[in-house]
Formats: structure tokens, sequence, C-alpha cells
């Protein structure tokens, strides 16, 4: 056996000091060369499960042994570091990459064998030209190969996921360990995707455990399915049987109610091209017109790197088209939404979104990231930030292009506000801390899957799952007119994103919530959507 799990238990202490039993595993085994998959809803202790075999997590009880390796609570960093050495891990929703080529982000994977951390070797040495060669093999491997040369930022979500896989395959672990590998891949490369896996786990007699909540990629992919529900193993065996049980919590559907009124969003021939050195063109998206009616919820479909979330954050505000216009009318009197100044600041107040790279401030408390969601878009609080902005001679223009980076995972906020010359902590002194009402908070969690008590936890402290719910949360507290979200749905297992679909649409229906889905989970846009627009090659049409 390469994997042995025995009386394993992993408690987590949280912020607030009570405890979470994250795992209880009698007895788990893996034998080499096994693909085994992890199913279980959001919460279940799969991820935990994953870092603890990673060798990245300590646990509280039991013992682990990892290709001849014996872990138990007393093991030192080194017999840790040891198991790392044999394990490779892909994360889940996980972004972090080099800031350079996307070949050379494998040949920093590549050379960390040879030189014992991820240096990248002089490019004309004899060292660099071999694992440049070696390199572009585990490129063609995830269908990157005609990306090798591109800047791994301006990447789709799901093409940064492929060069993540690509990085690791390069470590030639004894085992692979995949977190939600394919949530953010359209259908086509995720099928290529568990082809690749396939071939690995056949010609290098690769192990491999995967969590997903996708049934297809277990029924494609597992020789064996663990079923997991709060932190415990409750059975294993055939794909097919364990999902039919998985299943079996699954609510039914509720109806689509139309209410659909005059146009909200217009897209009159827009263009937006990407153009990156070294790499050369890599979106050129032109005479883009459409438009979305009040009440509407509309779904984008289309292969990674197609531009579909260039669109949603054209619509958002966060991408100006370079020709064109992008009109935006949540009340009375429509806006163009390319141009900053006081009329886009109240549009934006009355909009959600929720990006595909969101990431939740670290320490932040799940209650102060509601209250200052809710502040920011509460139009008292818009308004004296903007006598704020006023006193410190800031334009109006300047207010707006400040105001529409709320909307941003802080990262990029920061990048941007550099930009402007500006520090991050303008955002606090524009937008104060208050007191908010929270009292709306409640029935959203339960719609959310999520307990009450999650108000008291800290972001690091939500599985996977638990934090893109509670993104949606977030985008959706203040009761939007247009609610943007871009591939929420990858990391939420069935039986949740079941309550999640039926959630948002008796929101759209109760408040007539104009929405925008981005999404590679194509059921699930057929279920919510009343139209589908096929992104492709820089056209938007609608299918």
């Amino acid at each position: 056996m390469i994997v042995q799990v025995r009386n394993l238990v992993k408690n987590y202490t949280l912020s607030s000091g009570k405890t979470l039993k994250a795992l209880e595993l009698d007895h788990l085994e893996v034998k080499r060369g096994e693909l085994v998959g992890l199913l279980g809803k959001s919460g279940s202790g799969k991820t935990t499960l994953l870092r603890i075999l990673r060798g990245a997590e300590r646990f509280d009880e039991g013992e682990v042994v990892i290709d001849g390796i014996r872990l138990t609570p007393e093991s030192t960093r080194g017999d840790f570091r040891s198991v790392m050495e044999r394990t490779a891990i892909h994360l889940q929703r996980s972004f972090g990459l080099w800031s350079e080529k996307v070949v050379e982000n494998v040949i920093r994977a590549l050379a960390y064998p040879r030189l014992g951390e991820e240096v990248l070797p002089d490019w004309d040495e004899v060292l660099y030209e071999e694992l440049h060669e070696e390199a572009m093999k585990f490129l063609e491997i995830v269908n990157l190969k005609h990306k090798a040369e591109c800047w791994a930022e301006i990447l789709s979500g799901g093409e940064k996921q492929r060069l993540i896989l690509a990085r690791q395959l390069a470590k030639k672990p004894s085992i692979l360990l995949l977190d939600e590998f394919g949530t953010m891949t359209c259908p086509e490369t995720r099928k290529k995707a568990i082809e690749t896996i396939k071939r690995v786990n056949q010609e290098l007699g690769m192990t491999v455990l995967f969590s997903s909540h996708m049934p297809e990629i277990h029924r494609e992919l597992a020789t064996r399915v663990v079923l997991l529900d709060r932190g415990k193993i409750v059975d294993e065996g055939d794909a097919e049987e364990m999902i039919s049980k998985f299943l079996k919590e699954l609510e039914p559907p509720i109806m689509k109610r139309r209410r659909i009124g005059g146009e909200v969003v217009r897209l009159e021939n827009v263009r937006k091209r990407y153009y990156v050195v070294p790499g050369g063109q890599t979106l050129d998206m032109k005479n883009v017109s459409f438009s979305i009616r009040r009440g509407e919820i509309v779904g984008f479909i289309g292969r990674s790197g197609s531009g579909k979330t260039v669109l949603a954050r054209l619509i958002s505000g966060l991408e100006l088209p370079d020709e064109g216009v992008v009109m935006l009318r949540p009340e009375r009197k429509w806006v163009d939404f390319s141009k900053f100044g006081k009329k886009s600041v109240e549009v934006r107040r009355k909009i959600g979104v929720l990006h595909q790279e969101f990431a939740l401030p670290f320490w932040a408390k799940v209650s102060e990231l509601m209250a200052y969601k809710i502040r920011i878009k509460r139009e008292s609080a818009v308004q004296e930030a903007m006598k704020r902005a006023e006193e410190l001679g800031m334009s109006e223009s300047l207010f707006d292009a400040i105001y529409r980076l709320t909307d941003l995972p802080k990262e990029e906020a920061e990048i941007r506000l550099r930009r402007l010359g500006l520090p991050y902590g303008i955002i606090k002194e524009l937008f104060p801390e208050s007191s908010e009402d929270l009292s709306a908070i409640y029935p959203l969690l339960e719609r959310m899957n999520l307990p009450a008590e999650i108000l008291e936890r800290q972001s690091h402290e939500l599985s996977g799952g638990e934090a893109v719910r509670l993104g949606i949360a977030l985008a959706s507290i203040t009761k939007p007119k247009i609610l943007i979200l871009d591939e929420p749905f990858g990391d939420i297992d069935p039986v949740t994103l079941r309550k999640v679909a039926n959630f948002l649409k008796e929101m759209n229906h109760r408040d007539r919530t104009t929405m925008i889905v981005v999404s590679h989970q194509h059921d699930l846009v057929k279920e919510i959507a009343d139209r589908i627009f096929l992104v492709e090659d820089g056209r938007v049409q609608e299918v």
C-alpha cells in the first residue's frame, strides 16, 4: 500500500475558541497505481485529507504512512518534508504562479529536484535548454504548448489551472493529489485533463487521489470512490454506486418564473483587444453588440480563454472598451458605464459582482466582510464618501475609479491603486467602519446552506466550497439590481449547488434581479438561464 491511514483525527481551533473536528477516519488504504476519488459535500474534509497526505498539514491523533514514510503527531519537520518530496498537490482555486512566461513556470518546477529550489537557470546555459525542452512536453500534455511564451498572469482562470497541473506533473511525484482540479475549465478542456491524468497514471504508474464535486469526473477517472460526510468515511466502492448514494439528498429544482422588463444592459459595437509581449495577441473581441432585459438570467459559456471573464468585467465597469460603449440602466436612465463620474458611481452601487479569482482577506471575520459589503453599497455611505473625497481634492472621476475597485479582490485593487499613486488605505478612509444592520444575513446564509455561526469565523477557517458560497452571499446581500457571477459554481457540490440555483431563481423572481452568469457548468446554466450566449474567437452569439 502506498497510502495507509489509521485512526486519524484532525481538529481546528477557531478564532472564536471553539473546536471544529475536520476529520475522524478509522481506516483508509490506497494501492500503488490506484486512481481514487474523494466525494462529499463542501466542508466534509476532502481538502484537509489531501493536505495531510501531502505532508502540509499536521494532525492530532493517529498515523499516516505515505510511500513508506510514517507520520504521527510527533513526527519531525524533516519527516513531513520527506513526504512533500514524494507528493505534489493541485490546490482548490489556487492561482499561485510566477509572473513570468508560461514555459518558465514549468522550468522552475523542473529545476527544483536538481537545484534544491525553484531557480530559473540563465537562458544561455545548457541546463536551461534541457529543462525548456522537457517543460514543453508537459505543456503539450495539458494542452498549453501554444501559450508557452505568454506571461502567466494573462491566462484565463482555466488556463492557469492547467499550468498549475503541468507544474505538479513536472515534479514527477509518487503520489499526485488533485483538489477540485477540473472545476474552472470548459468541458472540452476538462475532458483533456481527465485523459491526461489517465495517461500519467497508466504510463508512469503514478498514484492519484483527487477530490471533485463533479460526478462525471468520478465516473470517467476513479477506479474507486470514497464517500465522506462531516469528516468521516461513510462508504467506499464503485463510482456509480457512491454517486447515486451521494445524490439522494438532492432537492428538486424550482420552476423559473419569468418577469422580464425593458433593457437594462446594452453593449454597442464594443471592441476589447489584449496584446502582450511576449506572446502576441491573446484576445480580440470586436463588434460585440447585445442587450439584456430587466429580470433576465443570462448565461455566458465558451472555452477557457475565450473572453467570458473579459465580457463580465466590461459589463461591471472593471474593464473599459477600446471602442464602442457599455450602457447600463439599473433604474430609469441610461448611463455610459465606460465613462467615469457621479452617474457611474450610482450605477456601481446597484451592482453585485463575484469574480472568478476572488479571494477573501485571510484574517477577516465573516461578519466584518458582510458589514463592509453592506456599507460600500449603502446610499448614505456613498454620499458621505463622495464628500470626503471632495474634501481631499478628488474629482468625481477619480472617486469613481476608486469606488469601482471596491468590487475587486484586495490584491488586484492594491495594484490598481498603486497605478493611481494611492495607498489601499484610501478606501478605508473614504468608507470608515460603522455599525451595520446584519439581520438580512441569516435567511441568506440558510439558503446558501451555511450555518449562522460562520459569521464568527475568519475567512481562512472556511472550506473552499464555503468560501465560494459566502462570496455569492456577499455579492447578493445588498439586493443588487444587476448581479454578475463569474465562475461561482465549480467548487460547490451538486447537493449544495441545487440549493444555490434555487436561491438564485427565487431572488430573480422576487426582486427582478438581472443576473449575468459565466460558467463552465453547462447543466447549471441551462437550468437557471433564460438565454445563453456562446463566447468564441472574439465573437458573442446567442445559442
